[in-house]
């Protein structure tokens, strides 16, 4: 069945950080009225004609309760689905009857088209759902990541009575590198979309034009009113758990970079591509990459030092990728060798030919 989807408590703390103005979108009000008037039509591409639905990863504390509920408002319940856990009353029976404790995948697909489910969300790791619905249906928000595990803390001491301070919360493993850990295993470039909690209403309105719907801006679930504010706290216990989730800290500046430079293009009205450099040696450099939206083999380009030295298509087999189920079947690889090995140090980009749009750059490094 496919589904059209046109359709006394503790005080709070506060930190003293990077702004959240640093992360919002740098557009212009014309720029952002455009995007919402945007609806992306590359290769006539609609997501209504996909009979897998969309996989929510809900990383806690991202406006990910205002997203999943607002998304169950807009495909009706009857069309959503939850994994929560085993003993979460969020989980939904089809969720519970065959992955807990099952763990029959095949069934829970059946019962996806059965049932006609739209939109598949949970507190999961990406790895969980991503072979069996895709990484283009793949979607999540990120946080600063400072930010998200404070806002955690607190929501631990108003809904679950944590009676501990702010730093025996944040030094317990499972609250550590939180975002890394549940999105471990897939490249950041090959997810559906990844937008930013400080930026939700342009990442909203992006995602909503790229899929082809209507999900309207709800606001649940949040610790305190003003949420356009930074949270504080002292310098040592910042300076700790900077240490602590720097891994979370290095993957919440690759997204912001993915973030804007797709925002960008999507204003412009040009496709986005997923794409990556895999390796690059003196004597050649592969990847991969292909089109958010159609099957068309993406074309490439190679440079050195700023040099275009070839033009190539993304058509190659990635047996590595399979396990993600990517568009193309896999078919989106490209490699390329230099006509002369490269000296060490110098620099290797890959681009789009269509759009310009830069997928990576690397030095050449001799062993």
């Amino acid at each position: 069945m496919i589904k059209r989807f046109v359709r006394t408590k503790k005080k709070g703390l506060d930190i003293q950080r990077i702004s959240q103005e640093a992360y919002v979108s740098p557009l212009t009000d014309r720029e952002r009225k455009l995007l919402a008037k945007v609806q992306i039509s590359i290769n006539k591409f609609s997501f209504e004609s996909r009979e897998k639905p969309l996989f929510f990863i809900h990383i806690p504390k991202t406006a990910g309760t205002s997203f999943r509920k607002a998304a169950e408002d807009y495909f009706g319940f009857q069309n959503v689905c939850y994994d929560y856990s085993a003993s979460s009353e969020e989980t939904s029976l089809l969720v519970k009857k065959h992955i807990y404790p099952n763990e029959d995948y095949l069934g829970l697909q059946a019962g996806l088209s059965e049932f006609g489910i739209c939109f598949l969300s949970g507190h999961v790791p990406v790895n969980k759902y991503v072979y069996l619905l895709g990484l283009r249906q793949s979607i999540t928000f990120c946080r600063e990541p400072i930010q998200r595990v404070i806002s955690e803390y607190n929501h631990f001491v108003r809904h679950n009575d944590y009676e501990g301070d702010l730093p025996s919360f944040y030094r317990k493993p499972q609250f550590i590198n939180r975002q890394s850990k549940m999105l471990q295993g897939i490249p950041l470039e090959a997810l559906g979309f990844i937008g930013l909690t400080e930026d939700y209403e342009v990442g909203l309105s992006q995602l909503n034009s790229f899929y082809g719907m209507a999900i309207e801006s709800r606001a649940l679930n949040k610790g305190r009113r003003e949420t356009d504010k930074t949270y504080q706290l002292p310098v040592e216990q910042l300076q700790e758990m900077e240490l602590l989730n720097s891994q979370d800290i290095t993957l919440y500046q690759r997204v912001v970079v993915l973030y804007h430079q797709r925002l960008k293009l999507s204003v412009q009205g040009l496709p986005y591509v997923h794409g990556a450099i895999q390796e690059v040696t003196s004597k050649g450099v592969r990847g991969w990459a292909w089109y958010a939206q159609g099957e068309k083999a993406v074309q490439v380009e190679i440079l050195a030092e700023g040099l275009k030295l070839a033009t190539l298509e993304a058509n190659e087999l990635r047996p590595g990728l399979l396990h993600l189920s990517p568009p193309r079947q896999g078919y989106v690889g490209f490699r390329y060798n230099f006509t002369k090995p490269l000296g060490a140090g110098v620099t290797v980009s890959v681009r789009v030919a269509e759009t310009e749009q830069i997928l990576g750059q690397q030095e050449v490094v001799v062993a």
